[in-house]
């Protein structure tokens, strides 16, 4: 590789060489410094926000770790957490990096066959789930899982379907195989281990030592294990800048909420260490609609806000909501035009008259009602998991929203490059961070190297997995470098799709093209063997709804997608996408599914990812059909 095809992160690095090595004492570290602060929010079963302190959280967190070493587990015994994103689940993960323990992630959605797989071979002997729900999962599992000795469960089941403030589990109670709940664990660890063996166990605990076993949602094959170390995290942590600090040189309060929207997968891990590490407030989507989501922005009003494509899809979708066509035009061309008066602020260009008062003004009102939809105090919104439209970033940057591209993947501890509010260019996912060199194989393939990459698939040789070869991690991502050293993706190795006329072409410039449209939720493009490419489309049901009902046509989605009318207006977005693409990367015709892709039929990942072989098997005579 020559220099233009290999960059190394320096901006942003903050020299903290000092700082912590592993990941062991951070819930100490974050009662030390922020004691009183608020760490968690989460909305209570009677709608209100609810919130520990730091000093708090800490003590669930250790409380979590002495049960677990009182049941017997030992340094780099895994103990598995199948479970929705809340509280506890970080507790459980700050309690394992305290006591050396590795946490095992199982998705709420995962199902006793796959629980067989990821238990089994990871070798937890011990699982935390979240309810009833996930506890009949476990113990439809549990005889084939000779290793499994302790299950806990975070809401204890009631028979009159009742609980507390964390207990909203329905059913039968405990079972009597030794099951108990994660309170019950805590009140174990608070007698029978004493705190000064907790505090033996940290001390020992290496930078080398495993954290994570992060089973891939991958879209192919059987899921394999990311093992992460504490070293892995701690080389991402430290490329984020240090918390403020007071003149008297004592770690500030305050400095704002982590809103996490996604699942407990990689993203969310991330944001939960840097929380801790960087005194914010950790505040916990409670599920559901994109209405309830743009509710909660509006409530908790975060200040850092990571997001997927598809959930930024949704909060541009309501954006233009019960608006004419006018007005969204209207909307649009305003963006624009702020955008290219921000791009001039940041030359030093002056700025005429007439537009300066156009932009404060339209910036005050319309821009402003536009970040409202971010919660009004968002200082960095960041998208990564999948591509995203430049024209959907544009729009944001646009009204002033600090959006920002970066990459990362689960093997890279969720990190490899970022844009910055300060520092961004349109259509590439930044530059590498601190301490992160990437490179461009001869085939396009983006190589990274650091202290962020993984250190293997949990029980494959390191010839086997073959994933990191010479120090590089093959990331299986296809990209470019540019000549100020900012990576832009282009597509997947994997997911090329090879016409019959030998063409090979990526599916993403459409399918991205295709979801800007506020009617379309998700594009997946199919081709494999045939002349050209053709679409499969799901509508954004809210988006629909409002849609057919300005028309005076049925909401309900069976019934819409027959009607000529939206078809017809399919076809014109289908076109319109078309039109900025070469031939080859054109669909030819498309048909419309009667319901969205979902997590729990394995059509999207966790992190709402398309699982493609998994759309294309299930709706192959669809496609194929379009062939006729």
């Amino acid at each position: 590789m020559n220099d233009r095809n290999r960059m190394t992160g320096k901006h942003g690095a903050d020299g903290r060489a000092d700082g912590p090595h592993t990941l062991a004492h951070l819930a100490q570290r974050g009662a030390e410094r922020w004691p009183t602060a608020p760490a968690v929010r989460w909305r209570g079963v009677g709608g209100d926000w609810c919130r520990l302190s730091y000093a708090e959280a800490r003590d669930a967190a250790e409380e979590i770790a002495r049960g677990l070493m009182a049941l017997g587990l030992g340094p780099g015994d895994r103990v598995a957490i199948q479970s929705t994103l809340r509280p506890e689940w970080t507790f459980a993960l700050l309690g394992a990096a305290a006591s050396g323990l590795v946490l095992v992630s199982l998705l709420p959605t995962t199902v006793p066959e796959e629980i067989v797989h990821v238990v089994g071979d990871s070798g937890a002997t011990a699982v935390i789930c979240e309810d009833a729900v996930q506890l009949a999962k476990i113990r439809a599992a549990r005889s084939r899982l000779p290793k499994l000795r302790h299950v806990m469960v975070i809401e204890e089941p009631r028979p009159n379907g009742t609980g507390g403030e964390s207990a909203g589990g329905v059913g039968d109670p405990l079972p009597d195989d030794g099951t108990m709940t994660l309170d019950g664990l805590r009140r174990l660890g608070r007698t029978a281990v004493p705190a000064e063996e907790l505090m033996a166990r940290q001390d020992a605990v290496q930078p080398d030592d495993l954290l994570v076993i992060i089973y891939t949602s991958g879209t192919t094959g059987p899921k394999k294990g990311c093992a992460l170390s504490h070293g892995n995290y701690v080389s991402v942590l430290r490329a984020h800048p240090a918390p403020p600090r007071r003149p008297d040189g004592a770690a500030t309060t305050g400095n704002g909420t982590i809103f996490v929207v996604t699942g407990p997968h990689t993203i969310a891990l991330l944001m939960q260490v840097l929380t801790w590490w960087s005194g914010y407030a950790l505040a916990y989507f409670s599920g559901g609609s994109p209405e309830r989501m743009l509710a909660e922005l509006r409530e908790t009003k975060p200040t850092i806000l990571p997001l997927v494509p598809l959930a930024l899809e949704k909060i541009h979708g309501a954006v233009l909501a019960h608006r004419t066509e006018l007005e969204r035009q209207q909307i649009v061309d305003a963006a624009r035009t702020g955008l290219r008066v921000r791009e001039m602020h940041a030359r030093q260009e002056r700025v005429p008259d007439g537009l300066q008062r156009w932009f404060e003004e339209t910036d005050a009102g319309l821009f402003a009602e536009v970040r409202d939809h971010f919660g009004g105090a968002v200082r960095r919104v960041t998208v990564s998991g999948a591509a995203v439209s430049q024209d959907l970033l544009a729009f944001f940057l646009g009204c002033g929203v600090p959006i920002v591209e970066c990459y990362g993947m689960t093997e890279t501890a969720a990190a490899v490059t970022s844009n910055t509010p300060d520092d961004y260019r349109l259509g590439t996912v930044g530059k590498p961070l601190p301490g992160v060199e990437v490179g461009i194989a001869p085939d396009g393939e983006v190589l990274v190297r650091g202290g962020n990459v993984f250190r293997g698939y949990w029980g494959y040789d390191e010839r086997e997995f073959g994933a990191v070869r010479d120090g590089w991690l093959h990331t299986g991502d296809l990209g470019e470098i540019d000549a100020e050293g900012y990576l832009r993706l282009t597509g997947r190795k994997k997911e090329l799709i090879q016409l019959s006329n030998g063409m090979a072409v990526t599916p993403h410039p459409l399918e991205r093209e295709l979801r800007t449209s506020p009617l379309i939720s998700n594009a997946v493009l199919y081709g494999e063997g045939r002349p050209h490419l053709v679409a499969l489309l799901t509508l954004d049901e809210c988006q629909a709804r409002a849609w057919a009902a300005q028309r005076g046509l049925p909401g309900a989605l069976p019934s819409l997608v027959r009607e000529p009318e939206l078809l017809r207006e399919l076809d014109e977005v289908v076109t319109r996408a078309n039109a900025g693409l070469q031939e080859y990367y054109r669909a030819k015709a498309f048909t419309v599914l009667e319901r969205d892709l979902s997590v729990d039929k394995g059509e999207l990942t966790i992190s709402l990812k398309v699982a493609r072989p998994v759309v294309h098997a299930r709706f192959r005579e669809r496609y194929e059909a379009l062939y006729d």
